[in-house]
């Protein structure tokens, strides 16, 4: 029987990360196209080490591991609830139909805002506060209607703005963030940082990797690794640090895969305001 995904009884220190991607990979050791993604390590003592293993261009099913004991509490696939979430998410940001999809929820999200910025503006209770909250209970259907309609929607409005805002921006990236840097007069990172392939040489080993980064953040809590899916891409790993709240945390390094130097970093306490906006999308979408 496959464990719960959610909860695991803690066990003493976590293994090391190379320790819990080498049981992964033995899972596909006959699957020689299958690689390891990314690997997602939460702040929460009795949470589980989530491994993204990918195949092409595809995300296979997520594999859960106590970093505790290395044992593997299954997939993705394999636990229902977890399966019934990742389609209800999906569901959620792209209506189950991809890009098409996608682009019609972000619509959707920017019509939501733009309902609920004219619904604070219409208001009755800008004239007069106490008509705003006023509800006649027995009054007509269609007033009463209205007034249950008036005080949800002022009291409901600005959450609902900033839902449909934020996942507007979410699903429109492209278009979003450079006039979220312009407008806070943010200078927009340069692109992505890059590796240099040595023709013949392996990638440095991810233990060097990993050493190299915490020096940069040494009282930082270890959240993601984002490892290259293409020879040029940069390994990102990306840190907690105490002040951030983020589950993950929101501070990165950006190495060289084949010499180790450090091509960028990312520091949760020194971002600058575009990016604190952008950061802030996701507290603010999920209510937290």
């Amino acid at each position: 029987m496959v464990q719960q995904r959610r909860k695991i009884t803690p066990l003493g220190e976590r293994l090391p990360v190379e320790v819990i991607l080498n049981t992964v990979k033995k899972a596909y050791a006959n699957q020689p196209d299958v690689t390891i993604d990314r690997i997602y390590l939460s702040a929460k003592p009795n949470a589980p080490a989530t491994v993204v293993p990918r195949k092409k261009d595809t995300d296979l099913a997520e594999v859960y591991v106590n970093p505790c004991n290395g044992v593997v509490l299954g997939n993705s696939k394999e636990i229902f609830t977890q399966r019934f979430y990742q389609i209800v998410y999906e569901l959620h940001y792209a209506l189950l139909s991809g890009k098409t999809g996608s682009a019609i929820a972000g619509i959707v999200g920017l019509l939501m805002c733009l309902l609920s910025v004219s619904g604070i503006l219409l208001w009755p209770g800008w004239r007069k506060l106490l008509n705003g909250f006023k509800i006649k209970l027995d009054a007509h259907p269609k007033r009463l209607y209205f007034d249950i309609h008036k005080v949800v929607g002022i009291v409901t409005a600005i959450f609902i703005a900033l839902t449909g805002f934020t996942g507007f921006c979410w699903n429109f990236p492209e278009f979003t963030t450079p006039i979220i840097y312009a407008v806070t007069f943010t200078h927009k990172p340069a692109s992505e940082p890059v590796s240099k392939p040595v023709p013949g040489k392996s990638p440095v080993a991810l233990v060097e990797q990993l050493k190299t980064a915490r020096t940069l953040f040494p009282q930082a809590m270890l959240g993601t690794i984002y490892f290259p899916r293409k020879p040029e891409d940069a390994l990102s790993i990306r840190f907690k640090l105490p002040e951030d709240d983020d589950e993950n945390g929101q501070s990165s390094v950006y190495l060289d895969s084949y010499c180790g130097e450090v091509l960028r970093v990312d520091n949760f306490l020194k971002m600058s305001l575009g990016d604190r906006v952008l950061n802030s999308f996701t507290p603010l979408h999920y209510g937290t």
